[in-house]
């Protein structure tokens, strides 16, 4: 089986677009879809088969669209490393936006409910997986389609991308944020899974990254971004454009190399 993970970057998504183009052209299917934040999103939107869509919305996308004046302060957050000591700044250091309930994310929810349908993700047939992170519990939620309850889905990619900052996303009463504060790249999802042939691309962007070992039999291509890919909140056009060009160039360069590791 083939699986795909994604890993999260709030704009640099964008390079997921590219590489995953050029992995459709030349002829791979994927089984399954694991992804982080906006890896988590451009996930879904793979999984229920609308690659052509989502590329065509990617290029639509501007920091006017989805956020408001306050995106300044997020930009600075989006800068800091993330990981899980990062969750107590958060909660102490951002209390003050937390108890004013956070910046307004109607603008990315309305993005996220218009886009993907939770039930042709459950239709599809491919395997699906998200990371998030519990507020109240301190501890990370790795949640494959079958844990998630009929009806949340969408809830739970949104927490997913609950950048730090954010207007928090509570579900059933337990309050959740982005999960790169401890796996932006869920490799290890997908190995639970029992797939032997992995595609993970990285974007480079603040949180954490887990190293998986080698797996006897477990063959796992990693896709870097050969050039940095720019700030993660601020949405260009040509920003865009240029990271899903070269998101394609990388793929392309990727298919022609024999080495897996």
């Amino acid at each position: 089986m083939l699986g795909l993970a994604l890993e999260g970057g709030g704009s640099r998504g964008a390079y997921h677009i590219g590489v995953v183009k050029a992995y459709l052209e030349a002829g791979y299917e994927f089984d399954g879809y694991v992804g982080t934040s906006i890896g988590a999103i451009n996930a879904a939107a793979f999984a229920q088969g609308d690659f052509t869509a989502a590329e065509e919305k990617w290029y639509e996308l501007t920091t006017a669209k989805l956020f408001d004046s306050d995106v300044r302060k997020l930009i600075e957050i989006s800068e800091s490393k993330w990981d899980m000591r990062f969750l107590s700044d958060v909660r102490n250091g951002l209390r003050k936006i937390i108890e004013q309930q956070g910046i307004d994310t109607s603008r990315i929810r309305s993005l996220i409910y218009g886009f993907i349908d939770e039930q042709r993700v459950r239709d599809s047939g491919c395997d699906y997986g998200l990371v998030t992170v519990s507020i109240n519990e301190a501890q990370p939620y790795e949640l494959y389609l079958e844990d998630i309850q009929q009806g949340l889905l969408l809830q739970y990619i949104e927490a997913s991308s609950c950048v730090p900052g954010f207007k928090p996303v509570v579900i059933n009463n337990n309050t959740f944020m982005d999960g790169a504060i401890y796996n932006n790249c869920p490799i290890n999802m997908l190995l639970k899974k029992g797939y032997t042939d992995i595609i993970a691309v990285r974007t480079r962007a603040p949180g954490v990254y887990r190293r998986v070992m080698a797996h006897k039999g477990v063959n796992i291509k990693i896709i870097d971004p050969t050039r940095d890919l720019g700030s993660v909140l601020i949405f260009t056009p040509e920003k865009i454009k240029e990271n899903i060009g070269l998101g394609y160039l990388d793929g392309i360069r990727s298919l022609k190399a024999r080495r897996y590791y």
